[in-house]
């Protein structure tokens, strides 16, 4: 079992026909739009023509899922394509954090394309050259996406909600506000191609030489009040996934030569958002290890078997579920309240002991 913090590191073994582990996560499913079919390649990503070619040579890497491919290192960047799962690509480069990889897609006008560092194995990380990505307007500052946070028109939960940043996303930054709690960033898809993101959730270096941006300000020369504020409380709401008991959102067949283990990086929400995630595995073991890792204690997990609820599995440390062999069993998360507002970011580890 591979054990992470946030993100998946890569296999330092050569890779086999199946990889030992499969990986799921929302942000590298495309959703079609109306009236659109969404392309998912299962064949090895072909090589470009020359015209497209460069002297870097390509690391070979092999996809654990269905991915996307970007024109940029981020899930708010355009979708040029899909890859299956298992398919052979090329790795020409990664960026400064090391969790995007650029490969060689021939499908694109520049050749060429990200996907996540996450989904991709490749015998030797440390030969992928670093490559630099350059924002619309030259900002010399990038920071990194922590953790899944909303772009807004403005510095302040008050604005308008523009979109979402999954962790790992990588962006530009262009300004901050004079308390540096609010960074504004590159965001192609706002009116003015700007958005806002709360400081706490970026990883960020030199911010120092960020120029500050002017917003509006309450009044002065208000007359004071002995009255204290209430404070803002952020409520996040993960996206709808769609997943259900009859469509979870990942499934595996654990076998001796096929899958081992299985990593899944979701989120839920109440009252308003996705309400719950749907996991399901088949063995034909009769002993699992269930790890949830989570933040804080208000993510329920429940065991299903035969459509009903057998036991709670707690966050934290291992749990050793007996199962019975070839049955199949789903793991429901939810927010133990659902009156109540809740998000919770989680990350399941299920191995298949024998």
């Amino acid at each position: 079992m591979m054990f992470c913090s946030g993100c998946v590191g890569s296999n330092p073994n050569a890779f086999t026909a199946t990889p030992d582990f499969v990986t799921a996560t929302l942000p590298s499913t495309l959703i079609p739009q109306a009236g659109e079919t969404a392309q998912i390649s299962t064949q090895s990503v072909p090589m470009p023509s020359a015209a497209t070619e460069s002297t870097i040579s390509p690391v070979e890497g092999t996809t654990t899922t269905q991915v996307n491919v970007r024109a940029g290192p981020t899930t708010a960047s355009e979708s040029l394509g899909l890859v299956g799962p298992f398919v052979k690509v090329q790795v020409i480069g990664k960026d400064a954090s090391g969790s995007w990889y650029q490969i060689i897609y021939a499908e694109s006008q520049t050749g060429k394309g990200w996907v996540r560092a996450e989904f991709v194995q490749v015998n030797d990380p440390a030969e992928i050259p670093l490559v630099e990505t350059i924002s619309g307007s030259g900002s010399a500052v990038s920071g990194l996406v922590i953790q899944k946070v909303n772009v807004r028109n403005g510095p302040g939960i008050e604005n308008e909600l523009l979109g979402v940043l999954n962790s790992n996303d990588v962006v530009f930054i262009t300004g901050k506000d004079p308390d540096g709690k609010w960074i504004q960033i590159e965001f192609a898809s706002a009116p003015d191609g700007k958005g806002w993101v709360t400081a706490e959730f970026l990883q960020m270096g030199n911010i120092e030489i960020v120029p500050l941006i002017a917003t509006a300000t309450t009044d002065e020369m208000t007359n004071p009040t002995d009255a204290t504020p209430t404070p803002n409380i952020i409520t996040m709401s993960a996206i709808q996934d769609g997943d259900s008991m009859q469509a979870p959102l990942a499934m595996v067949t654990f076998s001796p030569t096929g899958a081992r283990a299985l990593r899944v990086n979701g989120d839920v929400s109440a009252p308003d958002g996705d309400l719950e995630d749907w996991i399901q595995f088949t063995t034909d073991g009769e002993v699992i290890a269930v790890q949830i890792i989570c933040p804080g204690n208000t993510l329920r997990v429940e065991l299903w078997d035969n459509e009903k609820p057998v036991n709670d599995l707690p966050c934290g440390d291992r749990s050793f579920v007996t199962v019975a062999p070839n049955s199949s069993y789903f793991l429901r998360f939810s927010e133990s309240s659902v009156n109540m507002p809740g998000y919770t970011n989680y990350i399941l580890k299920v191995e298949d002991i024998r």
